[in-house]
This record gives C-alpha cells, sequence and structure tokens, in this order.
C-alpha cells in the first residue's frame, strides 16, 4: 500500500525506528509510521488502512508509550502531523498535532491563562485531551469548550458532556479519533501568566528526573501519589538492565543508558508485584505499553 500521500517526511518520515519515535529511547523498527496532515488525510488513512485488512493503532507523539523491542507490525497512526491553530477571544481551536508547550507559550503572548501547570508537559493536545492530562490539581477536561473527532469516516464535534472524560481518561481512542480540541481560556497579563510558566516549571525541574522517561508510570492510588507508594515500598533506585526508578521521583522509570523496552517492563512488573505485596495497593499504569500490534493498558 503506498501511504506516502499521508505521511509528513519533514518530521516523521525518517522515523521508522522506534528509539527517534519514544520518548523512552527504546524498540524496534515501526513497519509503518503514518502522519496525517489533515483531517481528511486522517479519514482516507483510516479507511485504506481498514479496507487493506491492515492492523493500525492511533497515537499521538507518543510520550508516554513503550514501544516493544521487536519489530512492531502493522502501521502505528499519528495525529502529530495535524498542525493549526485559530483564536477566538478566549478560546484557542488547537489542531491534535500541537505541541503543549508551543501553545501554552503563544498563548501567553496574548495574555490568556489556563494552560500554565501544563505547559512543561511533552506531548500534544491530541494525546493529552484523550488521556485527560493533568498536573497540579488540574486537568485539561476544565478547559474544554468542544472537542472534533474523527468517528466512522466523518468529522464530529462533541461537548465536554460528551468526552466522558474521568480520571486519565475519555472515550476518545482508535474508533472516535480527536482531531482538534477548543479550550477555554482567560485574559490575564502576560507577565503574570509568565511568572505561573516559570513557577511550575521550577517545581516540575525540582521534583521530576531529567532525561528519558516516559512520565509518570503508575496512576494516583486511593487518592495518593503512586511514587508514595512505590518509595515506601522500597524500590527507589532500582535497576533492571538500562532502566532504572528514579531516585529523584520514585513514580518514573528513566533510561540510564542502552535501556530496552524489556528492562522497563520487568522493572514496572517487580515495583508493581512489590507494591501489592508490601500494603496491598494495586498499581494501575499510566504509561501505554505497545505490544506488536495492539495497545495493553
Amino acid at each position: 500500500m503506498d501511504c506516502g500521500y499521508f505521511t509528513d517526511r519533514e518530521e516523521f518520515g525518517a522515523r521508522q525506528g522506534a528509539p527517534s519515535f519514544s520518548a523512552f529511547g527504546s524498540g524496534g523498527d515501526i513497519e509503518l509510521l503514518l502522519a496525517p496532515t489533515s483531517a481528511a488525510a486522517f479519514a482516507e488513512a483510516v479507511r485504506a488502512l481498514r479496507l487493506g485488512g491492515e492492523r493500525f493503532e492511533v497515537l499521538g507523539r507518543a510520550t508516554n508509550v513503550l514501544f516493544p523491542d521487536c519489530r512492531t507490525e502493522g502501521a502505528v497512526l499519528s495525529t502529530g502531523g495535524l498542525r493549526g491553530e485559530e483564536v477566538r477571544g478566549g478560546t484557542v481551536w488547537l489542531a491534535a498535532g500541537e505541541k503543549l508547550g508551543a501553545a501554552a507559550q503563544r498563548a501567553q503572548k496574548r495574555g490568556l491563562s489556563g494552560l500554565e501547570n501544563i505547559a512543561s508537559v511533552p506531548g500534544s493536545i491530541g494525546g493529552a485531551v484523550a488521556m485527560n492530562a493533568g498536573a497540579y490539581g488540574r486537568e485539561i477536561c476544565e478547559l474544554v469548550e468542544y472537542v472534533d473527532v474523527l468517528s466512522d469516516g466523518k468529522t464530529a464535534r462533541l461537548s465536554p458532556q460528551e468526552c466522558g472524560f474521568g480520571y486519565r481518561s475519555s472515550v476518545f481512542g482508535k474508533d472516535t479519533i480527536v482531531i482538534g480540541a477548543a479550550l477555554k481560556l482567560v485574559q490575564a497579563s502576560p507577565y503574570d501568566v509568565a511568572e505561573s510558566m516559570r513557577e511550575f516549571k521550577r517545581r516540575r525541574t525540582a521534583s521530576q528526573p531529567s532525561g528519558r522517561s516516559l512520565g509518570s508510570v503508575f496512576r494516583r492510588a486511593e487518592g495518593t501519589s503512586a511514587g508514595w507508594f512505590v518509595e515506601r515500598a522500597g524500590f527507589k533506585g532500582a535497576r533492571a538492565g538500562g532502566a532504572e526508578v528514579s531516585r529523584k521521583h520514585a513514580n518514573f522509570i528513566v533510561n540510564r543508558g542502552g535501556a530496552t523496552s524489556a528492562d522497563f517492563v520487568e522493572l514496572m512488573e517487580r515495583v508493581r508485584d512489590g507494591v501489592k505485596a508490601y500494603c496491598g495497593t494495586e498499581l494501575v499504569p499510566e504509561v501505554v505499553i505497545l505490544r506488536g500490534s495492539q495497545i495493553l493498558h
């Protein structure tokens, strides 16, 4: 199948190996990586893949996705090629592939507040909406005015109530794909917004590790940060190959060099089993693990 039409070659065309696409820097080759640059092209890509009987998964910028060490069979369809922004008063519409940090910087220059807490979070608008990303007590669903989606080959517009937002969850996935979202921001002093962004960045830098990771490994449990359980179970600094539980924040697994996806999974499972044995708490992964052509949570 000739899918070159759908690929943003400047950014994604050379990325046929998962290490260059994955935030963790591990994984094998990707059989086919597509990044359509319009909603129409995205719909056509989905249609072509389904008609051809191709296995595929839909991802954003994969900043919280672990790719398998073996070759990823089938296609990875990324919303990262969807770009665009429209500003109407305090409402900002952003295409799914727009980066959170860049969008927050532009909002700051316009004197629009609301994105400061996630300005330093890696990833894209589409991925953030799909997983209802959040930080420091706020989630992106609190800003959503509506979400544009692709479903059954057609575009539609969903209200926040139709999005099924929950803690790190929503209705979005392979069958209902985020194409863009309108976020309702509020007018504020550009200086004050910039100061707020700097403070959140300072807090993030002070508490979270640098280097390659997939962000938070586990979801909050019993209203408490998963890192609290991991640290008390004695797993800070634990290693499997090149993967290590961060000594700075126990809910991060970092790549200390040469880590494989198998290292990550082994360490994650050891931590999960160890926490359950220690206090009976069942930790649920926040990281998405891609196995072959299926996404498993």
